[in-house]
């Protein structure tokens, strides 16, 4: 995975890993290497989505101090 990679760019790399775990055709070895990069990258959306919603609920809070 790489590093400060977009919301946008993790999800496609996410939903690639799972169709190719979905298909079933892999090696024990190579399916155990997707799904820990899968869970890593499921991770890191999770903590994103976290962050923006902390940041909206900042900035919405900080939008009912100014009326």
């Amino acid at each position: 995975m790489k590093k400060n990679m977009k919301y946008e760019e993790a999800v496609a790399e996410l939903e690639k890993l799972t169709a190719t775990l979905e298909k079933g055709d892999l090696p024990l070895e190579d399916t155990v290497k997707i799904y820990d990069e899968a869970t890593k990258l499921y991770g890191y959306c999770t903590a994103l989505l976290e962050n923006a919603k902390l940041k909206i609920t900042e900035l919405s809070q900080d939008g009912d101090k100014d009326e």
